[in-house]
């Protein structure tokens, strides 16, 4: 039995597959926020895939830079998130993004018009005499402090990041749109740029027309869009893996995107209406300000609870075995990413469940190790939209590809262990091999199908 992938129905794509990774794991929110997840689900439609990720990213938004992690020594992480929504098109990405982001809008919009009283204000003292100038307190140029971007140019981004500390979200219906704009009005490839601020790296900007670099030594974004399944291929192309853009996405794709009838269940308002006041109360109670001595930012630092830390030890031991399983290959330095995810998914789900202590708790890492499986799974389902089979099992190291190429269409754990055994390939090695889903689908328990085309 041969499986073509090129014959598989994008809504269907490992719908027999029942392990636990391909579901969202909503029991790994806090309450509010997993009743306000079903309720989307049970009265709007709104996959609880696309309503996770979008709280996941709207907490990130909120706590910005007001919040880190303290892995160890020197390491801090900050919460930003790369997420997209992947989906056939009504599979309703949009509209669980526009709803969560609300909040956002409404404290941008009254920022905005305070921005407009305070700049007439500023320009009518442009507009004095040097005279009056003298006899009048002088007016500095207002800074908007803005936090959504949606329609923005790459000049504009920089000046948004560099005015709000604390940072800033770029909002995309269409994420293919963005990424094939993201050069539009540079020569050069802007992707390094969106490295840096994912990594949270101090970024200088040379701008012809101003002899001063604008120096952004804090940046903060996170990026939330929909994407269709069929443009994957086009949104992330050889140069965006090569540069390990798309190795920093955290991709939520449900295993059916179909559009649903509409309903006539009644929406709690009340769950949406506590979710913003959350974000409006942390943001409130959370200011950013700059250390004018040290020019930091005053950031609350979280620490590892005892019983989290040895649990992320144990975890990050694990991944490393998985990326030294998938060394040389696009699947492992994806896997790599997921030290930094867990860490930023276990912050926020602190914040989301307790923000009144300097501790992440273990209730934060699990949720965390949850979430990562289920993104991790989600990735792959990505390379196997966008990556050639041929080119994938050729990157394999020879004692794999030969296994690989023993293994019969159907197949069972027992048999790939065995045969793992005459390439000197560890039981446990198989086991995690034989779980990519790239070569391989499970078919049910210690049963699986060999994917020979892609």
């Amino acid at each position: 039995m041969e499986t073509n992938l090129k014959s598989i129905d994008l809504n269907t794509i490992e719908s027999e597959i029942k392990n636990d990774e391909s579901k969202f794991p909503i029991d790994a929110f806090p309450e509010l926020f997993r009743d306000l997840i079903t309720e989307l689900n049970e009265t709007q439609n709104f996959p609880n895939d696309y309503t996770g990720t979008a709280i996941l990213t709207a907490i990130a938004t909120a706590i910005g830079t007001s919040a880190k992690v303290k892995v160890k020594g020197t390491w801090h992480e900050l919460p930003a998130l790369y997420t997209s929504l992947i989906g056939n098109a009504g599979a309703n990405k949009t509209h669980p993004v526009k709803l969560l982001f609300e909040v956002f809008n409404e404290i941008d919009n009254d920022a905005i018009n305070k921005y407009k009283i305070l700049y007439n204000e500023f320009e009518e003292y442009q507009s004095i005499s040097k005279k009056t100038k003298d006899l009048t307190p002088k007016i500095d140029r207002p800074i908007l402090i803005k936090t959504l971007l949606t329609n923005f140019t790459p000049e504009i981004l920089n000046q948004r990041l560099n005015d709000n500390v604390k940072g800033c979200t770029v909002l995309s219906d269409e994420l293919s749109t963005f990424l094939e704009g993201m050069n539009n009005y540079s020569k050069t490839d802007q992707t390094s740029v969106y490295l840096s601020f994912w990594s949270n790296q101090p970024t200088s900007i040379d701008r012809v027309g101003n002899p001063i670099p604008l120096f952004i030594k804090h940046p903060y974004l996170s990026i939330i869009g929909g994407l269709q399944p069929r443009m994957l291929k086009q949104g992330f192309p050889i140069q965006k893996t090569n540069n390990g853009f798309l190795q920093r996405f955290l991709f939520a794709f449900p295993n059916t995107s179909l559009k649903h009838a509409i309903n006539d269940n009644e929406f709690n308002t009340n769950l949406l209406n506590r979710y913003n006041e959350f974000i409006k109360n942390y943001i409130k109670e959370n200011p950013v300000k700059i250390n004018e001595e040290n020019g930091q930012i005053n950031s609350k630092v979280f620490y590892w609870s005892a019983d989290a830390k040895a649990y992320f030890y144990k975890w990050q031991k694990e991944n490393c075995d998985l990326v030294n399983n998938n060394q040389n290959t696009l699947k492992g330095e994806i896997i790599s990413k997921y030290d930094n995810h867990f860490i930023r998914l276990a912050l926020i789900l602190q914040i989301m469940e307790n923000q009144n202590t300097y501790e992440i708790g273990l209730n934060a890492v699990k949720g965390a190790d949850e979430l990562c499986k289920y993104f991790m799974n989600c990735a792959f389902k990505v390379l196997s939209v966008i990556q050639d089979l041929k080119t994938y099992t050729d990157a394999l190291p020879k004692n794999k590809k030969d296994l690989y190429n023993e293994l019969t269409p159907t197949f069972t754990t027992e048999t790939a262990i065995n045969l793992g055994a005459n390439y000197s390939i560890a039981d446990r090695t198989v086991k995690e091999f034989i779980k990519d889903t790239l070569l391989f689908e499970r078919v049910k328990h210690g049963v699986y199908n060999k994917i020979t085309k892609a």
